[in-house]
């Protein structure tokens, strides 16, 4: 069995809660400048989550007979279910105003019927799903991916680079009016060309150890290019208007920046002890942070497929509240009670046996294997 890499743990915690700053400090881009900042900086989590995914399947099964059937019998289901769950539920939770007024009956009509089965096939039930359908097309290519990455590994890096490169930069020139992209009836952000790079390079730094050594002692180095790329993402999205965009050129380097800088302080929070006491004298608890990110890493899954139905219901409030959520600490205090919720129901979810069918990890005599 591979041992857990707690690094790569953290930062997958790190990715779920840096998506849910994504999507709350969205709502305030046009009337704070801070607001739009803090997006920029987190625009990396879509892309750290396909590096991270792709280097947990390679990293996993490079230490057992591998077998195209049994990685897709063992990877698709932990997909596709939850998928189709997510995508009916959410669905039905968008509509739900023309439910109360139609009835339920409704949804037997043909043509409402044809669009829930678009939006099943299309990724387009809820904002966050797309990642789900781009996910299950890289399990689909992965035993290729694989063997193409085992004969020549940095040629087949280098070209899934250009290949997702020209991807993004034809989406960009799009998105600033320099090209007209044909309507093919899915959106083009749900493609894999567009992420392909982003997995394989994840399976590439699990197979190649020695980018890790090349790292040590190289923090400051890492620091100054993250700065870099954060100051280029920056004035591009600030001079084009592409903010609301994870897709664009500025974003890659700007992601391949933020994993080693993360990365590296990962690895030394990883060195670190990492209990902590509360309370005093003999009155005390302690938490280890260790099985704590343990038991989040596991459930990142479903922190990321919950939080949208916390953050839309908490920002139904305001309808009776118009002052709520109003400015910076409004969109701090937002953060916080949608990661605080959500944290609560995935915890409280972890202990349903069938959790599993809908993107949870079942905690009760389980091992979590990365």
């Amino acid at each position: 069995m591979k041992h857990r890499l707690r690094e790569i743990d953290y930062l997958r915690v790190f990715a779920a809660f840096s998506v849910i700053a994504i999507h709350i400090t969205s709502g305030y881009t046009v009337n704070s400048r801070a607001a739009f900042v803090l997006n920029q900086v987190v625009r990396y989590a879509v892309p750290l989550f396909i590096i991270l995914s792709g280097f947990a399947v390679y990293h996993s099964g490079s230490g057992r007979d591998y077998s195209s059937s049994g990685f897709w019998r063992r990877r698709l289901g932990k997909i596709l279910w939850p998928y189709v769950f997510w995508s009916l539920f959410y669905s039905l939770y968008a509509w739900r105003e023309f439910f109360r007024v139609s009835g339920w009956g409704a949804l037997l009509q043909p043509d409402r019927l044809l669009l829930l089965s678009r939006q099943l096939l299309c990724g387009t039930g809820y904002y966050h799903l797309y990642f789900l359908l781009i996910i299950a097309q890289l399990y689909l290519l992965y035993p290729w991916l694989r063997r193409l990455l085992q004969k020549k590994p940095l040629s087949f890096l280098g070209l899934t680079f250009f290949l997702t490169l020209l991807s993004q930069a034809g989406i960009y020139l799009h998105q600033i009016k320099i090209i007209t992209l044909p309507d093919i009836g899915i959106p083009y952000v749900s493609l894999f060309p567009l992420w392909l790079f982003y997995f394989v390079l994840g399976m590439y730094l699990a197979a190649v150890k020695e980018w890790q050594s090349f790292l040590r002692g190289k923090g400051i180095l890492c620091v100054v290019i993250w700065l870099a790329g954060l100051s280029l993402l920056l004035v591009d999205s600030s001079r084009t208007k592409t903010g609301d965009s994870s897709v664009k050129p500025s974003i890659m380097l700007y992601s391949l920046s933020a994993y080693f800088f993360f990365y590296g302080l990962a690895v030394r929070f990883k060195a670190m002890k990492k209990v902590i006491r509360i309370g005093k004298s003999r009155v005390f608890a302690t938490i280890d942070l260790d099985k704590t990110v343990n038991r989040l890493s596991a459930q990142s899954f479903l922190l990321y497929l919950l939080h949208p139905l916390v953050l839309d219901q908490l920002l139904l409030l305001r309808s009776g509240m118009p002052f709520l959520w109003q400015g910076k600490a409004g969109m701090f205090g937002l953060f916080m009670a949608v990661a605080v919720i959500t944290l609560v129901l995935t915890y409280i979810a972890c202990y349903i046996p069938f959790i599993h069918l809908i993107g949870g990890v079942y905690v009760k005599g389980t091992k979590h294997k990365m």
